[in-house]
């Protein structure tokens, strides 16, 4: 019984990196509408792991849920994303603020970029503003940052920003989070087809 719960697990997973890949590099355009049946007769699987995929594809906010088990591709736009990124860059800032301000004196931050990103929304309190960071940096920032476009400089332009921050308190946090996360943007719109 255990067996088959992990590959049932397994397949979701694939599942799902499969279609959110797909949709954020554009070959499944925006609009596109789909059926679950659709779906999981081109991925070769059952209905059930393209419906619990379909629940996450659409909390991560790529996909929309319309009746009779059809989806449509969320509208991607460059605007899109710059809301979200809006909305993180606040989220991030307070958060990379609660981090230095609760911790001890010595804290030592991470020095690999999407560890960074993990330590901040692990150790925020605040449990909806954690989640939605949570969300952006696991689907959209590390689409980005995983990407062959994106410049590296980028993440460590920010790494050495909060270091510096984080030693003097000077400089400004949400300026060099809009400088991040415009690199961010500019890369996934360079990724989509």
């Amino acid at each position: 019984m255990k067996m088959e719960k992990i590959k049932i697990q397994k397949k979701q997973g694939s599942v799902v990196e499969i279609l959110k890949h797909e949709i954020l590099l554009g070959n499944i355009p925006s609009g596109t509408e789909m059926t679950q049946n659709e779906l999981a007769t081109s991925l070769g699987v059952s209905r059930m792991p393209v419906r619990e995929a379909l629940i996450l594809l659409e909390y991560q906010g790529l996909i929309d849920r319309l009746p009779n088990n059809h989806v449509r591709v969320a509208q991607l736009s460059e605007e899109y994303f710059r809301k979200i990124f809006e909305l993180c860059i606040h989220i991030e800032k307070d958060a990379i603020l609660y981090v230095l301000d609760t911790a001890e004196d010595d804290i030592i931050l991470p020095t690999e970029e999407m560890n960074f990103h993990k330590f901040l929304y692990e150790k925020y309190p605040y449990s909806f503003q954690k989640k939605m960071l949570e969300t952006v940096i696991e689907i959209y920032v590390s689409f980005a940052v995983n990407s062959f476009s994106y410049n590296k400089a980028n993440g460590a332009m920010l790494l050495e920003a909060v270091k510096d921050f984080q030693k003097g308190r000077e400089g400004d946090l949400l300026e060099v989070l809009r400088k991040y996360y415009k690199e961010i943007l500019s890369t996934i719109m360079k990724e989509r087809v």
